[in-house]
């Protein structure tokens, strides 16, 4: 087995274990699971107890289903318990006797997917609007029909505590960077534990780097997770995070697609795009919140403003995959090669961000580039002579054309990889060897962010 195959393996092997969980925002087998990452990296937990609230937000109690079944004429056709989703999140109590008119409406199925059970969410964030529902497999709907039925939904809520997990791996400077995923879905691969397991890859591989910035990974329940963490992380240590990405969806047949920061053309926003047009396979840029959608609107609210990307690949925001919010989101749906392709982008951001700098020349006057003296010169396509070039010679030539005007201290290397279609990576080995020959110096393009003020409390 190749050193790809190897790790692809051991990531659906991390996604399986992940997936086997009956998370929630507050859940038992939270425990369990971070117990599972800790096997990984050493998370720090942070726990927040049911009954807190902030700006509206509440953390909810652990709810269980004791007992979830219909009976039509006395035949049990329906046990919401034999699945994990086979009751709508935090439904309420109910036990009577209802017609089919009065029953469909509680009852979740999707003709489209007829084995699947839905994935009912809404009321873990607006406990205030729980009713109660059964998530029915559309193949068992379609066999209910008119007739009188007796609903036995026992559901009962305790006090517990939603766990919030993070790693900080610290670099030469205290300027931070996030990624973030969510652990709220319980079973559920794609969206997100495919996306949790994407970004504990990448902090193994983080934690081998010498690094200029420090990177911090928050994993936690959607939304409710990063709006507590936030709440209670320390102001300096928010101001000192310069920007972060949340990553989900990572491993369905879509285009992987980054949404802009709110302000966009910031220089993680410009990361992205050059990583994605020269390591992805099809790629989109999209703007603020025209992808799946998700905590990208904590971090960027106001009083923190992190500049936050969104990686996914959505296919639509309101559908973005078939199996989206299913019991079909297995870790069997996931694709090695796109798992692969997700991780590959996401360190060719972080190479970016940490080499990105400016060119400050050392000379006036236009360089003989081919002199062997400098030996730096682009060859670029010649209708009389034979030349072995690479398809993008011309772009590199015509980089060469207006090179040396950037060198004045005010471009990066990211500006200038962006603006010529060139893979930065590549760009900033290139203008490396003009400083060995003492052309140009190198300054490192620092990520900054301007503080907000906050509403005195």
């Amino acid at each position: 087995m190749g050193i790809v195959q190897k790790r692809c393996s051991m990531m659906q092997k991390l996604i399986h274990d992940l997936c086997s969980f009956a998370t929630n925002v507050v859940a038992s087998d939270n425990e369990g699971l971070f117990a599972r990452i800790r096997q990984e990296l050493p998370l720090e937990i942070l726990r927040f107890p049911s009954g807190q609230s902030f700006n509206g937000w509440q953390v909810p109690d652990n709810w269980r289903v004791r007992r979830a079944k219909i009976f039509k004429e006395e035949v049990e056709v329906f046990d919401g318990t034999a699945h994990t989703l086979g009751v709508a999140r935090y439904s309420k109590f109910f036990r009577g006797d209802l017609d089919w008119e009065a029953l469909q409406p509680h009852l979740v199925t999707n003709p489209a997917l007829p084995e699947a059970y839905m994935f009912h969410c809404a009321w873990q964030y607006r406990p205030w609007a729980a009713d109660w529902a059964l998530c029915v497999p559309y193949r068992i709907y379609a066999t209910l029909g008119p007739g009188r039925y007796r609903v036995e939904l026992d559901t009962e809520y305790t006090p517990g505590e939603m766990l919030v997990g993070h790693f900080h791996k610290a670099g030469c400077s205290d300027k931070t960077i996030v990624f973030n995923a969510h652990t709220c879905h319980p079973h559920m691969a794609n969206d997100g534990f495919a996306g949790v397991t994407i970004l504990i890859r990448l902090f193994q591989w983080l934690a081998g780097q010498q690094t200029f910035y420090s990177y911090r990974l928050v994993l936690g329940p959607e939304h409710l997770g990063t709006v507590f963490y936030l709440r209670e992380l320390p102001k300096a240590d928010v101001d000192r995070m310069v920007c972060g990405v949340f990553a989900e969806m990572p491993g369905t047949p879509g285009a992987l697609k980054a949404t802009a920061t709110f302000l966009g053309g910031r220089m993680i926003d410009q990361a992205f795009a050059n990583a994605l047009s020269h390591y992805s396979r099809v790629h989109v840029l999209a703007p603020w919140r025209k992808g799946a959608g998700n905590d990208e609107t904590v971090w960027e609210s106001p009083g923190y403003e992190v500049p936050f990307v969104e990686i996914t690949r959505c296919e639509d925001q309101f559908a973005p995959y078939r199996e989206y919010h299913t019991s079909l989101d297995t870790p069997e749906l996931m694709i090695p090669a796109q798992m692969e392709e997700m991780l590959t982008v996401l360190k060719k951001v972080v190479l970016t961000l940490e080499e990105n700098v400016t060119i400050q020349r050392r000379f006036d006057g236009l360089i003989c580039l081919s002199n062997p003296r400098y030996d730096l010169y682009m060859e670029r396509p010649d209708p009389t002579i034979c030349k072995d070039l690479d398809g993008d010679a011309e772009k590199w030539g015509h980089l060469l054309d207006s090179l040396f005007r950037y060198m004045d201290g005010t471009w990066s290397v990211l500006d200038i990889a962006q603006k010529h279609d060139l893979p930065f990576d590549r760009l900033r080995r290139y203008l490396a060897r003009f400083e060995e020959k003492g052309l140009v110096y190198l300054h490192r393009a620092d990520i900054t962010r301007s503080v907000p003020k906050r509403v005195a409390s």
